[in-house]
């Protein structure tokens, strides 16, 4: 197929053809989407499990990877216990505090 030639468009032809182009391609992808689903679908069904089934059997991973992350708090302030750091991102104010007062992290250490 060979490229039109857009050269000779005004602005306001190329935007209107631009426009129209989107619209297409936002059906196409709706087209192809469920065409793709269909296929899951029928395929699903042919091993003998339900849609429902397939869906939630997706979920777990999902759901697994972000629960495994531990949130511990590595750090916390002796004279405000709700002051914590986990260790990641930026230290927590009343470590750097006490960093600054020339004092080691490890007495922030929770156990």
């Amino acid at each position: 197929m060979a490229a039109p030639d857009f050269s000779k468009l005004s602005y306001s032809e190329l935007f209107k053809l631009s426009e129209e182009l989107n619209q297409q391609i936002q059906a196409q992808r709706v087209e192809e989407l469920k065409v793709l689903a269909d296929g899951y679908i029928k395929t699903t069904h042919s091993a003998g499990f339900s849609l429902e089934e397939a869906i939630d059997a997706l979920q777990p991973s999902r759901a697994k990877k972000r629960a495994s992350v531990s949130t511990k708090a590595l750090y916390q302030d002796p004279s405000n216990p709700a002051n914590t750091w986990i260790g990641r991102g930026l230290p927590a104010k009343c470590l750097t505090a006490y960093e600054a007062q020339d004092r080691s992290r490890t007495e922030l250490k929770n156990r």
